[in-house]
């Protein structure tokens, strides 16, 4: 049986969202006799991130760490780096975690000993409403905002069908022998994800097997500025370098990436005007996209250009 567990949060400047989700943690249901506690990373906030982490050392078994070098998955290899759980359950520093989460993923990780990792819901919390334009084109923006449902049965984890970030748990020996990729996550304002993805498929190939667990469900809080044009068009710039990096560019000619954002952002911007939700959102989507792939072309240029000068 698992007797120690520990929950890792990553963290940079958002000292306030941070508050509320360990407020949630508060909340928690804690077996008897288990031996938890809490790993927060600051990856190098300067807010008042430290304020708030000294303010819940007391009602909380928090363990405050620093990564001074930014990115999502330095801050998370630091976690594992300082982890000697058995079960690791990773969230974010934007979630609220219903009172048995934690509870739910120990009972799985004690009922099926053959599972390596485990993954449950994401529901999407809009404070202020969700806006019209997002409700319309949930299906495909959906994912921006990092909501995940696989049901409410229990069922094994394939490379399809993968739990995301703010809500899965790893076995910590397995954990341990498997950090993130570093060249992945998110870095500052870029929002560019997949890394947990990479890493959960990665233990699918070694022989690891997952399993879904409905029950242990969170809440993804999505504040306004969130909610809107602007972050959802970013994350698909996101979505558009990780196409290149895995190798599945729309073209490899820069050019013709680059006539393709102008053209999707000409039309997205006029068309908010003048089309419903569904025709303006698909050039949005696609502008990002395509910039994002442009992007990625032109920085990967300079890498190999840096290179080779360096080799001369």
């Amino acid at each position: 049986m698992i007797q120690t567990v520990e929950i890792a949060i990553c963290t940079w400047n958002r000292s306030a969202s941070l508050a509320r989700t360990l407020d949630s943690l508060l909340h928690l249901r804690i077996p008897p006799g288990l031996n938890w506690r809490i790993l927060v990373v600051d990856n190098g906030s300067t807010d008042d991130t430290a304020d708030v982490l000294d303010a819940y050392a007391e009602p909380l078994p928090l363990v405050p760490l620093t990564e001074p070098r930014q990115g999502h998955t330095l801050a998370r290899n630091r976690a594992i780096a300082e982890s000697r759980a058995e079960l690791i359950l990773w969230t974010d520093d934007d979630v609220l975690v219903d009172s048995n989460w934690l509870e739910a993923y120990l009972a799985a990780a004690n009922q099926c000993p053959q599972m390596g990792f485990f993954g449950g819901r994401i529901e999407p919390h809009f404070p202020a409403g969700r806006p019209r334009w997002i409700a319309e084109n949930w299906s495909q923006v959906a994912g921006c905002f990092a909501t995940r449902d696989l049901g409410s049965t229990a069922l094994e984890l394939t490379t399809e069908r993968l739990p995301y970030g703010a809500n899965f748990a790893v076995r910590g020996d397995v954990q341990r022998a498997f950090p993130f990729n570093p060249n992945l996550g998110r870095r500052g304002q870029a929002v560019v994800g997949e890394d947990e993805l990479d890493l959960l498929r990665r233990l699918l190939t070694a022989g690891q097997r997952g399993l879904w667990v409905p029950a242990s469900s969170v809440q993804h809080v999505i504040p306004p500025e969130r909610a809107s044009t602007r972050y959802v068009f970013d994350y698909f710039v996101g979505q558009g370098a990780m196409l290149v990096n895995k190798g599945q560019p729309w073209s490899h000619s820069r050019w013709a990436l680059r006539r393709q954002y102008l053209w999707h952002q000409f039309a997205s911007e006029v068309g908010q005007w003048v089309l419903p939700s569904p025709a303006w959102f698909a050039h949005l989507a696609r502008a990002g996209l395509a910039l994002g792939q442009w992007q990625e072309l032109v920085e990967q240029q300079r890498q190999s250009s840096t290179a080779g000068s360096d080799r001369v």
